[in-house]
């Protein structure tokens, strides 16, 4: 062989050396996720803790991957309007949704016609928070401490309590409190959540309200809202000093644990994929500092302890189901 024909046949095969390498990094960045703009879906109104969670998960996502995430807010059907609406889109990728462990796993017990069941059309990725719900009144109502509610319950008064939705994971709080105890407790509807529904209490419309206290916390800061009970046996966060259900020898009910989630006809590469980078992201100094701001313990999981924790919860909303 000349030195010409040589020199052409080494240029030849550096080329396609060249070639099949810039192929093989194209394959993998195709596999990275996220390459392209995304939506978050979240079920609940602005300002309320699934708010407060979906749209820290976008602002993360956006700084770690130079995207832009639109957090776009549909309300109704017990969350169940904003996840049908994830779930039933392209399943590429670009669409998630802040899920409650009640809408995932309650609703289908309850409500026909969604995209999903307990365990098929969804994805979960990975937990990224839980909160314990609280028992809250108005500062200047009829019941100041715990004490006294329970004595009105235990005395057979029927006492409105605000819930975030017929089905909720809150009325379902108040179901088993009512199945618990023997009280007389009657949820009262707020679809457009805690917010709406703290009006109520404020304007004497019902007795008290069981929810989370991040979208509320203003309201209890100024003194207007008074928790008497967190419905738990640890104190959270951002008010540490106020008494847990255990202590007034009362069952703890169900808080509520929140999940990011896709279509789980999601490629299996791409939902992998996901899962990591939401992985990194729950599981980071930032993510820690996002939740203690917003008064939640640092309760996240990943993946694969994801999937165990929601069969362990179906297993408990098996007990409820009607």
């Amino acid at each position: 062989m000349s030195p010409k024909t040589s020199l052409k046949v080494a240029s030849v095969l550096a080329a396609s050396s060249l070639l099949l390498a810039a192929c093989g990094d194209n394959g993998d960045s195709d596999a990275d996720w996220p390459d392209s703009n995304l939506e978050m879906l979240i079920g609940f109104e602005a300002g309320g803790t699934p708010d407060l969670l979906g749209r820290g998960i976008a602002d993360q996502l956006e700084d770690e991957h130079g995207i832009n995430v639109t957090s776009t807010n549909r309300t109704g059907g017990a969350s169940t309007i904003a996840l049908n609406e994830a779930l039933s889109a392209e399943a590429d990728g670009t669409t998630l949704a802040l899920a409650t462990s009640n809408v995932l796993l309650w609703q289908p017990l309850v409500e026909e016609g969604l995209e999903y069941t307990q365990t098929e059309g969804y994805e979960a990725l990975a937990k990224v928070g839980e909160s314990a719900f609280s028992l809250m009144v108005a500062a200047d109502g009829e019941f100041d401490t715990m004490d006294d509610f329970i004595e009105a319950a235990e005395a057979g008064e029927e006492l409105g309590v605000a819930v975030t939705g017929e089905g909720a994971q809150t009325d379902l709080t108040v179901q088993l409190l009512n199945e618990q105890n023997g009280w007389n407790l009657r949820s009262v509807p707020y679809t457009d959540g805690a917010g709406e529904g703290i009006l109520a209490v404020l304007r004497g419309e019902v007795d008290a309200q069981i929810s989370t206290t991040a979208g509320v916390q203003g309201q209890i800061d100024s003194g207007e809202i008074e928790i008497l009970s967190i419905l738990a046996d640890e104190t959270e966060p951002l008010n540490p000093d106020v008494p847990t259900l255990d202590e007034f020898g009362l069952e703890v009910p169900m808080g509520t644990t929140f999940y990011v989630v896709t279509s789980d006809e999601v490629d299996e590469e791409v939902r992998e994929d996901m899962a990591d980078a939401l992985e990194d992201i729950v599981e980071s100094e930032d993510w820690a500092a996002h939740l203690e701001e917003i008064g939640l313990p640092n309760a996240v999981l990943d993946y694969d302890d994801t999937q165990d924790e929601i069969e362990d919860l179906i297993s408990q909303y098996e007990l409820l189901e009607p």
